[in-house]
Order: C-alpha cells, then structure tokens, then sequence
C-alpha cells in the first residue's frame, strides 16, 4: 500500500468487520513481540514493551480512530505522540525505567537500554495495523463473491523497494480455495505493499492465463520458500482477523498492583462513622416474596429502558461519582437472582455506591490466558440502624455493565479488593 495511504479509500464502505477490528480485541502485555504476534493481530492488541495497560490504550485508541476517520500517519503520530511523552513512553530509556504494570521480566538487565516510542515505531504500529485491518476487509468482499471471482492474483508493487521474494510472486494466480493463501496472503512481512485481486474466467481468457487448479503439497511448499514471509507473517492475516475468537479466559483481579497502603489509606477497620452512609432497606430475599414480586421492586429502583437496536435487554444509566455511566442490565441482574445467595436483598445499595462511594479505583485484571483490562471498583460503606457495618464492591466492567458484591460485617474482605489506582475518594461528613 502507497504511503500517502486514503485509509477510507482503501477500506472503502467501512463494512462492520473492520470498523469492529479494534475494538473487539483485547489487550495483552509483552516485552517481545514475537510472544504474542499472531495472536496480536487477530484477538488482542498488543505493543512490545508497552507494559502498562493505559499506554497500550491510548495507543490503540488513536489506530482506532484513524481507521473510522480516515487519519493519515502524520495525524495519528502528532495526536498520540504529546500522551506518549507525558507518560515517560518515549525515547530511549533503561529496561527498569519503563513505565510498567508488571515486574521487568527475569531475563532482561534492568540496566539494558531500551527504545520505547519514536517516529519509526509509531509509524510501524500504524502501518501494521492499517495493512492488517485492509487485510480483513478485502479478504471478507472475496470471499463474499468467492462464486463470482474464484481466482485471486498475487499483486506485488513493481519499484526499487519492493523484495525479489514478494516480486516473483507478482501476477501469480492460485484457486481463491487454495490453501496456498494460508501462507502467502498479504501483507506477509513488515512493510509489505502486496495485495490480491480477484478475478473471474472472463479475466483469465482476456490474460491468457489457464484455469489453475490447488496445487499439490510439494508445488505450494515451493512458492513458500521462495516467497519467505517475514518472522511471524506465516499465516492468512486477512482471514485471521474474521476467525475471532472471543474467549479471552477467566479474569482475575491482578495481584501485583497498588493496594490501599500504597495510596496512603487507613483500612477499613481504622475508620470511623462519619465515612458510612445510612443504608437503604434491602429488598426480601427471592424466597420470601417470589421472583415475579422481586422483578417489581426492581422495576421500581430502575428505570430501565430497551436496548437499541437489539431489543434483546433492558438497562438502566446511572451517572456515578467520578462523572462516568454505569450500566444496569436486567440479563445481568436476572443472572444474580438464579444464584439464590441472597444477594438480590442488595440491589438497593447498587445506585448509593455508584453515587456516593468511599472510593473508586482502576483496577488491573488478568486472565488466565494472559489478556489484560481494567475494571473499576466502587467501595460502598454502610451502616444499618444497629450501627452494623455493610460494605459493597461494584465492578464496572469494560462495557461499564456492573456486577456486585456485597459483604456483611466482615472488615478484611473490603480491603482485599482495594487495589489498582486510586481515582476517587470521599471527604468524611
């Protein structure tokens, strides 16, 4: 692809495939990245050496908004560099100086100089994943019209940087059903400009070129070899970025982040009650009043709306005390109630912790699959009439849904979960 790249051009309509291909990732941390490149480009976003979680969003927060918008690399660089810097994600700085949510791997000297953002880097990762994104969309309207056109001509960029390996391959056409595109579709190398047109029996005759047929193992291993494909291009990135598989793994709170201590806060059991809130009247539980009653009060305590352009559940917006909106789902809620552990008396509670919370913090999770997000969790303090202590966890998820925790009484288990950057606290009455 040229350098003065239209991405709005190239994209063409914007199909939802590709409007989607950011956003739907996830987020992984690594040092290399050879550890996670493939997987990279088709399920998670990841930059090497971008070892904390809001460096990594900015970063494709920014490729996302060139892909919707059409920015050209100069726009993307001048837009995310300022955040970069302020950051300390920038230049060249000693491996135990990069700014980072996780311990510096083992293997590395902490005293190793290492190159963190740069022009070069920048326009790497936008060209990466510009190509990338192409990459899908194109091959997603080729398959679509595979009954039409089903011959694809490997297409290389004829000039004086274009590689010997990506030039012979140039005008060869292969069966649009040919497992040889597992290996050789484009983009297949840093850089790389290939591309693939597609062609039907009246193009072929018109070309004098024969009606191909797949090619034997031995034939395709051939043009494998000749072709090359850079470190880590071994694979269809086209196709790839429409298999997405969406199981990113059981999330866990991250363990190795700034606790309450580390934020200079008493705990829990330090406080007096002039931090507590009155609590609301719980609901009774399921058992006592029956779900239809139950659904009732909720209706009451919410007011939910359907979704668009779904219609397939029904939330309600609440505007919380660090001015973001959180979001209660009625197929989450519904959820909870099948779990019959009575914590449907403390949906009452959900609404004064998001509004007037003790704390809220950022907290770090990871699967066991290696993928990273943030969660926020709001800590709600309470006392009943008996001076008895109640204490909630929201956690707002990624998709800013909520789900709940309630613990009455015991002190330790609210500290547990205090953790993660602190970002907002509450002045005592």
């Amino acid at each position: 692809m040229p350098e003065n790249i239209d991405i709005k051009l190239a994209i063409g309509l914007k199909p939802e495939q590709i409007i989607e291909y950011l956003k739907r990732k996830g987020y992984k941390i690594s040092w290399n990245w050879q550890d996670t490149w493939k997987e990279a480009y088709t399920k998670a976003f990841t930059v090497a050496k971008a070892m904390r979680l809001d460096i990594l969003s900015d970063i494709r927060n920014e490729l996302q908004k060139a892909i919707d918008n059409g920015l050209t690399y100069q726009q993307f660089k001048e837009n995310l560099k300022p955040t970069l810097k302020a950051k300390g994600w920038w230049g060249k700085v000693k491996a135990k100086d990069v700014p980072s949510d996780f311990p510096l791997p083992e293997d590395i000297d902490p005293e190793k100089e290492i190159l963190l953002g740069s022009p070069w880097r920048l326009k790497t990762i936008y060209r990466t994943n510009i190509d990338v994104a192409y990459a899908s969309g194109h091959y997603k309207a080729m398959i679509d019209n595979i009954d039409d056109r089903p011959y694809w001509m490997y297409n290389a960029v004829l000039d004086s940087n274009t590689r010997p390996s990506h030039r012979a391959l140039h005008g060869k056409v292969f069966r649009a059903d040919d497992p040889i595109w597992d290996k050789i579709y484009p983009p297949n190398d840093w850089g790389c400009r290939c591309s693939v047109i597609p062609l039907d029996n009246d193009d072929l005759k018109e070309m004098n070129i024969p009606r191909p047929s797949r090619l034997p193992n031995e034939e395709a291993e051939k043009f494998i070899k000749k072709l090359k494909p850079g470190k880590g291009w071994e694979y269809n990135p086209g196709k790839a970025a429409l298999e997405f598989d969406n199981d990113f793994g059981k999330f866990s709170l991250y363990q190795l982040q700034p606790t309450f201590r580390d934020n200079n806060r008493p705990s829990i059991e330090e406080l007096d009650d002039s931090y507590f809130i009155q609590q609301p009247d719980k609901f009774p539980s399921i058992k006592e009043i029956g779900k239809d009653n139950l659904w009732k009060l909720i209706e009451k305590e919410f007011d939910f709306w359907e979704s668009i352009p779904s219609g397939k559940d029904n939330y309600a917006i609440i505007p919380t005390a660090d001015n973001d909106l959180a979001v209660v789902s009625k197929n989450r809620l519904n959820y909870l109630l099948t779990k019959s552990d009575n914590r449907e008396q403390f949906i009452p509670f959900i609404k004064p912790t998001l509004q007037d919370p003790f704390e809220v913090y950022l907290a770090l999770y990871q699967s066991d699959k290696g993928f990273v997000e943030y969660r926020k969790h709001y800590i709600g303090l309470f006392k009943d009439k008996k001076k008895r202590s109640y204490f909630v966890v929201l956690r707002m998820e990624k998709d800013s849904t909520i789900f709940y925790n309630a613990f009455p009484y015991n002190l330790k288990d609210i500290d547990r979960v205090r953790k993660g950057k602190l970002i907002y606290t509450k002045k005592p009455r």
